[in-house]
């Protein structure tokens, strides 16, 4: 009640603030934060609760409890594509108030759901909401601020993404060892509910209007395609290159291709492709995919490990996990100040290099592995995620013309998504393949325990190899004089605007 008060007060005070104008940008950039807030505490604290919800819920259930996170990330990848579009189209104030209500009901099912599949349904419906925010919160952020001080807003602004983690493992470790994995979802409950209510408070919309039709089918092409993506990875590393298999991926090609092809002849696309002709987004797009698909397996298998082979609580676990997560959040607005001042290729580079050796540090860990290396491994990987994230995210959006401003946001965080959802089916099918779940019972006999944890390591060896191949393009962002050079042309497209 006292945070429903607060957040009501705060609405008040801010409307008045904002009432005719734009608004203080550093205050809608808080309003902002709250809301990602809700959706990336929800990404971090379900990997620990995961054992215990398929303990109370797996027995007899015919989907796998993993699907509890891939079917969030499914919901993600399926609405993303649309959001852009809908935000031109509606404004983009009104559809992040709606998606963080979605959120909130979704949250609601999850909290009560007596079986698997509801729980899964659940999670969807919070995915269909949680989808639409980052993507909003990303451009209304870097439309509030000038093009020299963008790297620092979104940086303070990722902060949120980051403290989740850091309070999301230990929180939900409590949570779960004192009362219920169900609690976990009627917390995000709540911090959904205030965030909608700040959210009323956001001023006018940023950015451009454009009253263009959506293109529904474009969009239905870009779920089926993303959909039997997902289930292609799940199916290949556990089955092998089976008739199902094949035509699955053949359906993904067909479907991707053709809205592709679709894209580049419409005025008005659904995903606008001509993005990528634009080198440094490529780069850059590549980049965020391969950084996305390291923080997901860290935070979604990491958690599992450490409770299956080495037997830690569920609390245990979120406090080995949490300072990681403080060390991104530290370094996250460094590197986007490093971004604005000396252009996105050196923290990167160095990011990358910094990340991916202490994750080869994680695929050589044993069983008796002392539990200080590997805090220390973590904090050393999280440094450097947290250096190279935003400059890439600057750079993706600093190239683009103005007019792209939105869907280069949504097709940002889209790619996020795509990596956690292609990415996690992935590598949970590795360890199905080894293991016969991502979660096993037991194990109990040294045998068993060698064998579960050469799997996992094989998880972190796959997340290495990725982490070495994305240094190749970033090699191809901008330095500080093409950095310089973006910054004017994106300057230039405010002043007719200003004027």
């Amino acid at each position: 009640m006292f945070l429903l008060s607060t957040a009501v007060r705060m609405t008040n005070r801010w409307k008045g603030r904002s009432e005719g104008g734009r608004g203080r940008p550093w205050i809608v950039t808080a309003v902002l934060l709250f809301g990602t807030y809700a959706v990336a505490l929800n990404l971090t604290v379900l990997g620990i609760a995961l054992p215990p919800i398929a303990s109370d819920l797996g027995a007899g259930a015919r989907i796998s409890p993993d699907w509890v996170i891939g079917a969030y990330f499914v919901a993600i990848v399926v609405v993303q594509p649309a959001v852009g579009g809908l935000g031109d189209r509606w404004g983009r104030r009104r559809v992040y108030n709606l998606s963080i209500a979605a959120f909130a009901a979704g949250s609601v099912i999850c909290t009560v759901a007596p079986t698997m599949t509801l729980l899964i349904g659940g999670r969807i419906v919070q995915g269909l909401g949680g989808g639409a925010i980052m993507p909003l919160a990303t451009a209304m952020v870097y439309e509030m601020f000038p093009p020299h001080r963008r790297g620092l807003a979104l940086g303070v602004w990722g902060i949120a993404m980051m403290a989740a983690p850091a309070l999301g493992p230990p929180l939900g470790g409590w949570v779960v060892t004192a009362a219920s994995w169900r609690w976990i979802f009627l917390l995000l409950t709540a911090v959904a509910v205030v965030g909608l209510l700040l959210g009323l408070a956001l001023p006018h919309d940023t950015g451009r209007r454009a009253a263009r039709p959506l293109d529904w089918g474009g969009w239905v092409l870009a779920a089926a395609g993303v959909i039997t993506l997902v289930l292609v990875s799940r199916h290949v590393p556990a089955h092998g290159l089976t008739a199902t298999g094949l035509v699955t991926a053949g359906a993904a090609v067909a479907a991707l291709a053709v809205l592709v092809r679709r894209s580049l002849r419409r005025p008005d696309p659904l995903i606008d492709f001509r993005m990528f002709a634009f080198p440094i987004f490529t780069a850059a797009m590549i980049v965020i995919f391969i950084n996305a698909l390291a923080q997901y397996a860290r935070l979604t298998y990491l958690p599992v490990e450490f409770q299956v082979i080495r037997d830690m609580t569920a609390r245990d676990v979120g406090l080995l996990l949490s300072p990681a997560a403080v060390a991104v959040a530290v370094t996250m607005p460094l590197g986007g100040w490093l971004a604005d001042r000396i252009g996105s290729r050196v923290p990167v580079v160095a990011g990358l290099v910094v990340m991916a050796v202490p994750t080869f540090a994680l695929a050589r860990l044993s069983p008796d592995t002392s539990p200080r290396w590997i805090l220390a491994v973590l904090i050393v990987q999280g440094l450097g995620m947290g250096v190279s994230m935003m400059p890439t995210t600057v750079a993706a959006m600093n190239v683009l013309p103005g007019r792209f401003v939105a869907q280069a946001s949504s097709l940002t965080a889209l790619n996020r998504q795509i990596s956690g959802a292609v990415g996690t089916a992935f590598l949970a099918a590795l360890l199905v393949a080894a293991l016969g779940s991502v979660s096993p019972e037991g194990p109990h006999t040294a045998a068993e325990i060698a064998r579960a944890q050469d799997a996992y390591n094989h998880v972190f060896l796959t997340t290495t190899c990725a982490l070495a191949a994305a240094v190749v393009p970033a090699l191809f962002l901008p330095g500080r004089r093409r950095m310089r050079c973006l910054q004017r042309q994106r300057a230039a497209e405010q002043e007719p605007a200003a004027s």
